[in-house]
């Protein structure tokens, strides 16, 4: 357990494990890094696994971001610097795929490979002429809550959000009261990161050139527009793998660690390039 500082920012992390590729898990939005636990021990058995909290999150701090994925990007590069922990296996939860994605576009000698569930990329579809209409549904809802966190509705803006993710009624309920605490928190963080419209749209270019091999996951009880994402998403790497986990939604590193794990392990003996 240690706090760096990176620029501007604090921050907190926690490694686990001694031997093995270098790992990084990067939570998403509304939570901090205990949003691994469930993962990190089985990980740690055969990687270094490092876990920390984001700027604005857990007991990290920094300054607000005036480009969320930048700035988390650069706090990442710098956390990886400093720790001497790279080139590392980047596995990343929602919003965090974009930070790993531009990572891996601006900082490539710092990543080995990237595990990705479902990045909320949801500008890759609005061309789409199916999903189009979906994907500025969703726009409009983002606006929607972020209006309702600057009036300070921030539970119910929370409220929203989580259910944004769900296909199931009642998803915000579920939560125990901690973790709905936790996300009414950081809802005001969430309203920073998806109004960086890089949150939702990545860098075109920078895919085609990627070549770093990518894990994209989807659940198949998540709402359809991820799978989509990802699915596009897929066809403009080089070098990816993707798979719908059966029987889990948006959170498989919490509803369904082991199976989570499987995949993940296979992926990096599989896939991956050894070390120079």
């Amino acid at each position: 357990m240690a706090t760096i500082s990176v620029g501007n920012s604090n921050l907190y992390y926690e490694t686990h494990g001694t031997s093995g590729d270098p790992t990084v898990l990067v939570h998403g939005s509304l939570v901090d890094h205990h949003n691994w636990d469930a993962v990190v021990a089985p990980l740690a058995e055969a990687l270094q696994v490092l876990t920390y909290d984001r700027r604005g999150y857990g007991r990290s701090t920094g300054p607000a971001r005036t480009h969320a994925v930048q700035d988390d990007m650069q706090d990442l590069a710098g956390l990886l610097e400093a720790t001497e922990l790279y080139p590392a296996h980047i596995i990343t939860h929602s919003y965090a795929g974009s930070v790993a994605l531009r990572l891996a576009a601006d900082r490539p000698e710092l990543v080995r490979s990237l595990a990705l569930h479902e990045p909320p990329l949801v500008g890759l579809l609005e061309q789409e002429p199916v999903s189009g209409a979906e994907a500025h549904r969703f726009l409009d809802r983002v606006g929607q809550i972020q209006e309702l966190i600057h009036a300070g509705n921030v539970e119910s803006a929370a409220q929203d959000i989580v259910q944004a993710f769900s296909t199931q009624d009642g998803a915000w309920e579920r939560l125990r009261p901690e973790v709905r605490a936790m996300a009414t928190k950081h809802a005001a963080q969430w309203s920073e990161e998806f109004a960086d419209r890089e949150a939702v749209e990545p860098d075109s270019s920078a895919l085609r050139e990627l070549l770093v091999p990518v894990l994209l996951t989807s659940g198949d009880q998540s709402p359809p527009f991820l799978r989509r994402i990802a699915a596009t998403l897929a066809e403009s790497l080089h070098n990816v793998t993707y798979r719908v986990i059966p029987d889990v939604g948006h959170v498989p590193q919490v509803t369904a660690p082991h199976q989570y794990v499987g995949i993940l392990v296979t992926f990096l003996l599989e896939r991956n390039v050894p070390t120079v």
